[in-house]
C-alpha cells in the first residue's frame, strides 16, 4: 500500500476523518448514557422529594412535574385523594464559605418545615455534611439548676441551645443564628455556612409563600413582636 505524502492537503484529511470518528463516538456514548444518567437523576431528586416532604411516613404520595420559577424549583406532594401533603424547593445561597451551598426544604402547607437536605455546597471538607446533620438535631447543652441567690452572684445560666430546625415556620419564628437575635444555634466556627444555609431555607419559603426573608434578617424588632 503506498504511503501517503506528507502534505498539508493529506494532514487536513486524515483529522478531518479523525474528528468525524470522534464526533460519532462521543455521540454514540451520549446516546447509550443519557437515558441511565437522566433516570439516576429523577431517583435522586424523588428520593430527596420523598426524605424532605414524607420522612418515615408510610403512605401513599405522588409527586408533580418540576415547576421552576425565578431560580428556585418546586415539587408538590399529593396523597392518594389528591390532598397536598407538602412542598420541597430547591433554593440557593451564592455566599457560603466556599461559593454556593444549596439545600432542598421540604414545607408543610401551613408552612412548617418537615426536612431538609443539603444538595450541593463548596464548603471546607465536612462542613457540609455537618451542616446535613446539624440543623435536623437539637443541641445537648441543657440549662443548669440553681437558686435565686446563685443567679444574683453567678448570673442567670445560659438558657439551653436548640440548632433543630424542624417543625419550626419561616414565618412565625426567627430563622436566622443566635447570635445575631436569632432561634437557631449556628454549626460550631462556621457561622458563615450556618448563616448560608438558614439564608437558602428562608429563600426556599419565601419563594412558595411570599413571605419576606430578607425583612426577617434585617427586621428582628418586627420579628420579635410576632412572637409576643
Amino acid at each position: 500500500m503506498k504511503k501517503l505524502e506528507s502534505n498539508i492537503l493529506n494532514m487536513a484529511l486524515v483529522l478531518t476523518v479523525i474528528s468525524v470518528v470522534s464526533a460519532g463516538l462521543l455521540a454514540l456514548v451520549n446516546k447509550v448514557t443519557s437515558e441511565p444518567i437522566a433516570e439516576i437523576n429523577e431517583k435522586t431528586v424523588s428520593d430527596g422529594v420523598k426524605s424532605v416532604v414524607i420522612g418515615d411516613r408510610d403512605i401513599e404520595f405522588n409527586v408533580a412535574p418540576a415547576q421552576e420559577k425565578n431560580g428556585y424549583v418546586f415539587h408538590r406532594v399529593t396523597d392518594a385523594s389528591g390532598n397536598i401533603l407538602g412542598t420541597a424547593v430547591e433554593a440557593v445561597d451564592p455566599n457560603g464559605f466556599g461559593g454556593n451551598l444549596k439545600v432542598m426544604v421540604g414545607f408543610s402547607p401551613e408552612g412548617e418545615i418537615l426536612g431538609y437536605q443539603v444538595l450541593e455546597h463548596s464548603e471546607t471538607p465536612g462542613l457540609g455534611a455537618q451542616a446535613d446533620a446539624w440543623f435536623r438535631q437539637a443541641s445537648g447543652s441543657e440549662v443548669k439548676e440553681q437558686s435565686a441567690l446563685a443567679d444574683v452572684i453567678l448570673g442567670a445560666p445560659a438558657k439551653a441551645g436548640n440548632h433543630n430546625i424542624i417543625g419550626m415556620n419561616p414565618g412565625d419564628d426567627l430563622m436566622w443564628v443566635s447570635k445575631e437575635g436569632g432561634e437557631v444555634d449556628a454549626i460550631t466556627a462556621s457561622t458563615i455556612t450556618s448563616k448560608a444555609f438558614l439564608r437558602s431555607v428562608n429563600a426556599a419559603y419565601k419563594s412558595l409563600f411570599g413571605y419576606s426573608a430578607a425583612d426577617a434578617v434585617s427586621g428582628a424588632s418586627t420579628q420579635a413582636k410576632k412572637k409576643k
